[in-house]
């Protein structure tokens, strides 16, 4: 995230709002109080705002004329409004902005936190929307565009299985149940023999509010079920959010599972999970497979002297250093505290030697940790 455009005419409201998105994200907020100051920012800029936050009632502009013009922009856009009608809901939804905060809700704050650091990370998440109305793709690919999410579409459910061989990182299927040739169900289940519902989620849409419409979706493997006319919008960006949201804790389980905690590395049982795999694999092909112990010599020398936080940054310094110079077929392992240990396939004896000497000339080169006003301990 860079430039935060900001237009509000509440000073104390804007003030609180300007110091917690500049603290939280570390990035310029610039300040408006009308639409006229707001024009001229976005011309001077040229429009080169990450954000923006606008106030649907400014005194030149009652009735959330601000949006558009910011809209006109190509900027992802928040609204503020102390007045939520019906009325106002449906003008601000139409103009697909990214979300609405209502000012009077003593948490909108920390929402707007929350909201503006999901729309920074959604280009992360990738989502088919499968369904043969391309009415029905371009409306649901409007709204995940807003957000900022990466989005594939598809006709067909055998459209749907070819894209997702293409592409496995997906991480959200929307499928529609009334297809030709193969309906939501079955899609849905020919999706869960490959992936997982802790690596892909699957929403199920359908025109018919049956409630068995639902049920069966959930049978067949989705994770969760909208109508598709009428749903509201706040109700459609939820699921996604919680189906997302689902995905990443579970990537975050298995990261922490396999990951040293505080080096980012392979730990043990990874380590030993996977060795076994490879070296199973090398015996097979006839590859050269080299097993390398690193250690860090009088490294409680380092804890003692200085204590066991600058400890802990000559570890992580000292890894990131193995990671910048493995390639991506070694597994590069923290067995426990200073012991570290490397897997090289492909190379022979006096190659892994030669490479292992010149990593260690990089490591002895490498200041380790420094203190606060950056002098190097060594």
């Amino acid at each position: 995230m860079e430039n935060v455009l900001l237009v509000e005419d509440s000073a104390m409201f804007a003030k609180l709002v300007k110091k917690k998105i500049e603290t939280v994200f570390d990035v310029p907020v610039y300040w408006a109080r009308t639409l006229a100051e707001a024009e001229d920012l976005l011309e001077k800029a040229n429009g080169r705002f990450s954000a923006a936050l606008l106030d649907f009632n400014l005194p030149d502009a009652p009735n959330g004329e601000i949006i558009d013009k910011v809209l006109s922009y190509g900027i992802s856009s928040f609204v503020f409004t102390s007045n939520m009608t019906e009325e106002v809901r449906e003008t601000v939804w139409s103009k697909h902005v990214a979300d609405y905060i209502l000012k009077e809700d003593k948490n909108s704050l920390n929402y707007i936190v929350e909201s503006m650091g999901k729309l920074d990370t959604n280009h992360e998440h990738l989502i088919l929307i499968v369904d043969d109305s391309k009415t029905s793709r371009t409306i649901l690919s409007e709204l995940l565009y807003v957000r900022k999410y990466r989005v594939i579409n598809a006709s067909s459910g055998k459209d749907a299985l070819g894209i997702l061989e293409k592409y496995p990182e997906t991480k959200l299927v929307i499928t529609d149940y009334n297809m030709p040739e193969m309906d939501g169900f079955t899609l849905c289940r020919k999706i869960r023999e490959k992936h997982k519902a802790e690596h892909m989620a699957i929403i199920g849409i359908s025109s018919n509010d049956d409630r068995s419409t639902g049920a069966r979706f959930i049978k067949s493997g989705a994770n969760d079920f909208i109508v598709k006319q009428p749903f509201l919008v706040e109700e459609f960006y939820a699921r996604i959010n919680d189906c997302l949201e689902t995905i990443d804790l579970f990537a975050k389980l298995r990261d922490a599972a396999i990951n040293d905690y505080l080096t980012g590395l392979s730990n043990r049982r990874h380590f030993f999970d996977v060795g076994k795999t490879l070296f199973t694999n090398c015996v097979e092909t006839g590859e050269p497979l080299s097993c390398t112990m690193l250690d860090i010599d009088h490294f409680k020398r380092v804890n003692d002297t200085y204590g066991h936080d600058v400890g802990d940054q000559a570890l992580i310094t000292f890894s990131r250093v193995l990671r910048e110079n493995s390639s991506e077929l070694e597994v590069v392992s923290r067995l426990g505290g200073e012991e570290f240990c490397i897997l090289t396939p492909g190379i022979d004896l006096d190659g892994v030697i030669d490479r292992f000497e010149e990593l260690r000339e990089k490591i002895a080169e490498t200041p380790m940790a420094t203190l606060e006003d950056g002098t190097f301990l060594y």
